[in-house]
Formats: structure tokens, C-alpha cells, sequence
């Protein structure tokens, strides 16, 4: 009997160190071929684990070139951990033979929403009651944790039904705020203070009265977050957003009523490579890029959002202060996107126009918002009728690492 819990662990991998290629597809941190990477580390902790629960690791490519040497390297690593849990593989090599069981092939494997999609459509298909998203550079130590993280699915809480629960990361030091520092409290740009409003979020949300477990935000890791099917069947990632996938998932929840909480108690510890301290550790120009694509893209989908549904139920106070703040439209977001860039890494803008930068953003947005909610209606389409095709779940079975 399949449990109604999946624990989807997305890995990203990239070319050896020995042998580096062109990235098509960009992730924060990938690991290289030639090296172990985090991931068994954290297949690790989930032996401690109380309960029953089926484990699906999702294969991220940085390069198509590299998708056969990849299948075969996190076969190898997961093989020890056969005998503890059900784990199941999806990558390239078999993900093709689910999506031709949809009525359009809506799965893919090259951004982090697409990636985060199949985490939720592949255990939602196989008859999942809940999918709960962790990341390969975490580790898991409460043993109950899995109890944590399902138990309030579905219940009401102050009046509101709980339609997903995200939870804390801690980092090697056990704190729960991004890498930040004071001074940027007072910077005057909207992006360069992305960590500042990030941790009033968090302090707000972890901040709950004695004796109180949950509370309704719209805070979330998508490496600590729990959707319960009914959740999955009319929210999906945004395939076009190019990070921040997570906040923006609880936010196209809210577009269709449904409430995310914050369980301050449902933790786990987060230690990517290369970082000591920082939930979020690393700075790079890459991320800046892609928070000026995100932020543009945001303010243009929420307006779209009114647009097509006027009445809809999205509160602009749930979002507050991160990441609703973006949507002030006191914020000139382009000429902020330009400053910022300009003052935190200027040897980016000797190679790259920041101006340019921000014109396609603002393009792209435009063109791409729209088509999100094309893109959800799929999803509903997809997911309901590959639920009533048993060859859907027939198929995912046949992921199941074995040797």
C-alpha cells in the first residue's frame, strides 16, 4: 500500500569540475558530477524518521548533455537507503512516459517551478494525500517530523482551513534569520534590501503567543513546505518565475482562497555548501538578476491577477511585509533594479547593460504573467483527469529505485 505521505527531495547537478560546460539552466548551488554532493547526507536523516512515508528524488540538470550521467550517479547514491524507505526516481530518462499520459505535457525538469511542479503532480498522480518538500542540502532531526508537518492539513484554525504549512530553516548556528546585516535596514533601495524585509517576515511569523503552534503567513522555504492534495489540484508552481518559487507558490494559493500557516516547530536545518552560517548564505550578481526578474514579474502577475479577477480573494496585508512590499507602487522597480546593480556589482555592469536588463524583465513579464494562468487551468486539466487514468500511477511505480 503506497503511504499517503511523499517526502520529494529535488537534487541539481551540474558537469564535473574536471570537464566544466555551459549551464543552460541556472540553480543556486549545483553539484558537480565528480563530487557526492549533500544529498546522502540527507536520505541520512530521514532513517530517524517515525512513521511511513515514500521518498522521491527529482533530478535537475543544469545541461541536457549531462541527464544520462546524472540518472546513473543518484541511482548509485540512494541505492544504500533502499532497505529503509520506498524511494523513487524521477528524471529525464522517465518523467517523458508520465507526460505522455496527460493531456498535455505540462512536466518539466529546467526551472525551479517546473521542478517543484513535478514534486507535487508525481505524488498527487500516484494517490498521494500530502507532499511534503525538502531540499538536498538539509537534514531532518526531530523524529516526528513528518506528524508535524501533516497533522493540521485540512483542519481550521481561527476560523481559516489550513490548505498547506511551511516551516523554519536553521542554519549550522541554529538561526532561523537570512544572511544579512544591519546596515541595510537603512539602504534606500528596495532590492538591496531584500534580507531585511525577509527577516521582519520571519520574526513576525516565528514570533507566536505561548501555546499557539501555527499561524496563518505567507513565509515559506521551499525546502520545508507541506501541500495537501486538495491544494496540489488547483495550485501549481509558477513555471516562468525565475526563483522565489516558494513565496510565489503561497501567494497563487491565496489567488484561489487558500491559506498557507507557519508551524515555527516543524523545522529543519539548512547547510548548503560552501556556507557556514545563513539560511540563505551567498551573494552573487546571478541572484540580484534574477530577484529584479522576480520582483517585475510579480508586480505585473498580481496586476494581471485583478485584472481577470477583480474580486478575487488575494489580501495584499497576507503578503506583508515580504514579499508585498514589492507591490508598492511608490517603488519604482525598474529604476531600483538598475541602481541596485550599479552600486553592488559594478563589474557585472561593465559586461552587461543593467538598462537592457531590466527592459526584457519588464518584457517578459508582460508576456509571461498572462500566460501563468493559462498555464494553472492546465494544471487543474492535467492533474484531474491523470488521477482517474490508473496508468498514471501505474507508471510512477515503475520509478521505484530497486537495485
Amino acid at each position: 500500500m503506497i503511504p499517503e505521505t511523499w517526502i520529494v527531495v529535488p537534487t541539481y547537478w551540474t558537469f564535473p569540475t574536471t570537464a566544466p560546460g555551459k549551464e543552460l539552466f541556472a540553480f543556486d548551488h549545483p553539484t558537480p558530477l565528480d563530487e557526492e554532493g549533500t544529498l546522502a547526507r540527507t536520505l541520512e536523516s530521514f532513517r530517524k524518521l517515525q512513521g511511513k512515508f515514500n521518498v522521491l528524488i527529482i533530478a535537475g540538470a543544469c545541461n541536457p548533455l549531462i541527464e544520462a550521467q546524472i540518472d546513473d550517479k543518484i541511482r548509485q547514491i540512494v541505492r544504500p537507503f533502499i532497505q529503509d524507505f520506498p524511494l523513487y526516481l524521477a528524471s529525464p530518462a522517465n518523467l517523458a512516459a508520465l507526460n505522455a499520459l496527460l493531456p498535455e505535457p505540462i512536466l518539466r525538469l529546467d526551472t525551479y517551478g517546473n521542478i517543484r511542479n513535478v514534486q507535487l503532480a508525481l505524488p498527487y498522480l500516484a494517490g498521494a494525500t500530502s507532499a511534503v518538500g525538502i531540499d538536498d542540502d538539509e537534514v531532518i532531526e526531530i523524529p516526528d517530523f513528518v506528524s508535524r508537518a501533516t497533522r493540521f492539513l485540512g483542519n481550521t484554525v481561527d476560523g481559516v482551513k489550513v490548505g498547506g504549512v511551511a516551516g523554519p530553516y536553521f542554519d549550522s548556528v541554529g538561526d532561523y534569520r537570512v544572511t544579512s546585516d544591519e546596515s541595510i535596514a537603512k539602504n534606500p533601495n528596495i532590492f538591496l534590501k531584500k534580507n531585511f524585509f525577509m527577516n521582519e517576515a520571519l520574526r513576525k511569523a516565528m514570533t507566536i503567543p505561548a501555546g499557539v503552534e501555527i499561524v496563518r503567513s505567507n513565509v515559506a522555504f521551499g525546502g520545508n513546505m507541506t501541500m495537501p492534495r486538495a491544494t496540489i489540484a488547483r495550485t501549481c508552481h509558477d513555471p516562468y518565475i525565475p526563483r522565489g518559487e516558494d513565496y510565489d507558490y503561497v501567494i497563487n494559493a491565496a489567488m484561489d482562497g487558500t491559506s498557507f500557516f507557519f508551524q515555527p516547530g516543524m523545522w529543519i536545518t539548512h547547510l548548503p555548501p560552501g556556507a557556514a552560517v545563513g539560511s540563505q548564505a551567498g551573494d552573487k550578481a546571478s541572484k540580484l538578476v534574477s530577484d529584479i526578474r522576480r520582483f517585475i514579474y510579480f508586480r505585473e502577475k498580481t496586476r494581471i491577477y485583478r485584472e481577470l479577477y477583480p474580486r478575487g480573494p488575494l489580501e495584499f496585508l497576507y503578503l506583508l511585509p515580504y514579499p508585498g512590499i514589492y507591490l508598492d507602487s511608490s517603488f519604482d522597480l525598474q529604476k531600483q533594479g538598475i541602481l541596485a546593480l550599479d552600486e553592488k556589482y559594478p563589474e557585472y555592469c561593465q559586461v552587461h547593460s543593467p538598462e537592457k536588463l531590466v527592459e526584457d524583465a519588464t518584457t517578459v513579464a508582460n508576456l509571461r504573467a498572462r500566460e501563468f494562468f493559462a498555464y494553472q487551468e492546465k494544471w487543474r486539466h492535467g492533474l484531474a483527469q491523470g488521477a482517474k487514468n490508473p496508468k498514471c500511477a501505474a507508471t510512477i511505480a515503475t520509478f521505484a529505485v530497486t537495485k
